[in-house]
């Protein structure tokens, strides 16, 4: 799959032209993608410099005016009426769409210079765009060393009945969540740098967005109810879990939904979140909030997918006439709705609302789940988490779910080593079974006096980390 970027000027009715051409070249291959760089024409110099300086593209003046085609990893494709020759013609056979001089694209490109001075004094008047507040905040965090990446020891990338998936394996998690569940496993609130904060985001300023710490992909946001955001002294801002654990607190709200549709309508991007009832905590506070991760959310470098369940999602995204509510590469019990991109932010936060409780059901409202959501698509887990002193809570302290963003492809795990009987050639588990605990793998009968220990002393087998539907299917309930 290959994706291109288009740049040009507002005002340049041959960007007009080649986004008209990209977009019958989507419509015949919904696999290809294109991103747009629309420019004020002030603002053009500036940015066609610094994309020539990046890629160094040789052949155009620094006043070079004309629109420009590249792919994501870099290749040069040329200006837009090279593009249109060389890839929209020759490459995809496409000959139907008017000529660059017809009198159509000298309308686009006057309504698109339009919109770009309304953008200007929109500006002006309001201050700068989520989009500027988030750049700067990220720029200023990581100059105060705000932000630090968490490391990996290893990234996987597995292929599983034609569907992407990525496994981030961290060898330093098992302790990272131990100190968490010392901290904040009893709902404490914790205290983060008011340098992360970007600013009120919502309907009524109801969220705050925060830059996350320890970010899985470049300002990796996260949205905090403001009654849950206080600030402290010492410009710090306390952040309070979201209380969704006891069955008495509230659940998400159409405000929340909203926030994060505001924050995806500006920087693109997923949202995630994840509820748990039962079990125990062994999450940051901040982790208990939605969170968007902009993309690309991919360990591959110049990536067409922006993540790595891209295809699959967006082809069930195609099918939604046919009310595909299951993906075939789960075996376990979710919920799949294609939701209309085109909607309002308002409109996309009821309809995801409105799925969000239904697949919750009657019986199962007082359970957990893990979400992931685009204006195009929902995907909904429901957990199912042991309960705390249970011998099958040994095992979700060992290997808790992962976090959401599993949903959209990207499972994050701890280093599992191979134990016995693995380490005998034998399979943990036998051919299915990849959490199990020494009772079973030694059949030592429930009221032998060595059961409860054994039953408690749990063994992970090493080919899970090979497994990362298994690994996000692991607390989920069976289809």
């Amino acid at each position: 799959m290959v994706s291109y970027i288009i740049a040009g000027k507002a005002d340049d009715p041959t960007f007009a032209f080649a986004e008209y051409a990209a977009k019958m070249v989507q419509q015949a291959c919904p696999n290809i993608f294109f991103h747009y760089e629309m420019k004020h024409p002030d603002e053009w110099k500036d940015f066609i410099n610094a994309v020539f300086r990046k890629y160094d593209f040789n052949g155009y003046g620094e006043n070079f005016s004309g629109s420009l085609v590249w792919t994501h990893e870099g290749e040069l494709i040329g200006t837009a009426s090279e593009f249109v020759q060389n890839i929209v013609v020759e490459k995809y056979g496409i000959r139907d769409f008017p000529q660059v001089n017809d009198q159509l694209f000298v309308s686009i490109a006057t309504a698109n210079h339009e919109q770009v001075q309304q953008q200007q004094l929109r500006q002006q008047r309001n201050g700068p765009s989520l989009v500027e507040l988030c750049g700067a905040a990220a720029l200023r965090a990581n100059n105060d060393g705000l932000i630090v990446p968490p490391i990996f020891c290893e990234k996987r990338k597995k292929v599983l009945k034609g569907t992407t998936m990525e496994v981030w394996v961290s060898e330093t998690i098992d302790e990272e969540r131990q100190q968490l569940r010392q901290d904040y496993g009893s709902g404490q609130p914790a205290c983060i740098s008011s340098g992360l904060v970007i600013g009120p985001v919502g309907e009524d300023s109801s969220h705050v967005a925060v830059l996350h710490p320890k970010p899985l992909s470049q300002k990796h946001l996260v949205m905090i109810p403001q009654r849950l955001a206080q600030e402290a002294e010492g410009s710090l801002l306390t952040v309070q879990p979201h209380s969704y654990r006891d069955k008495s607190n509230e659940d998400l709200s159409q405000g929340d939904f909203l926030a994060a549709f505001e924050i995806i309508a500006a920087v693109g991007g997923v949202a995630t979140w994840m509820g748990i009832r039962g079990g125990e905590e062994y999450r940051h506070p901040l982790d208990t909030h939605i969170q968007v991760l902009p993309f690309p959310l991919s360990s591959e470098e110049g990536s067409p997918l922006r993540y790595p369940l891209e295809l699959a999602l967006e082809l069930y995204v195609d099918r939604s006439s046919s009310k595909v509510n299951a993906l075939e590469f789960f075996a376990f019990r979710h919920f799949y709705v294609a939701l209309d991109s085109s909607d309002s932010p308002e409109e996309l936060a009821n309809t995801a609302l409105g799925a969000y409780r239904k697949s919750k059901g009657k019986k199962d409202k007082d359970q957990g789940c893990a979400l992931a959501f685009t204006p195009s698509w929902m995907l909904i887990i429901p957990l199912v988490p042991p309960q705390p002193g249970s011998a099958r809570h040994e095992a979700w302290v060992r290997f808790p779910p992962p976090p959401p963003c599993a949903l959209c492809g990207v499972v994050i795990c701890p280093a599992v080593q191979q134990e016995f009987p693995e380490t005998m050639g034998h399979l943990a588990g036998g051919e299915s079974r990849l959490i199990t605990n020494r009772a079973e793998e030694e059949n030592i009968p429930e009221g032998c006096a060595e059961y409860d220990v054994a039953s408690r002393d749990v063994r992970i087998a090493g080919r899970i980390l090979d497994m990362p539907a298994e690994i996000v299917g692991e607390w989920a309930l069976p289809r």
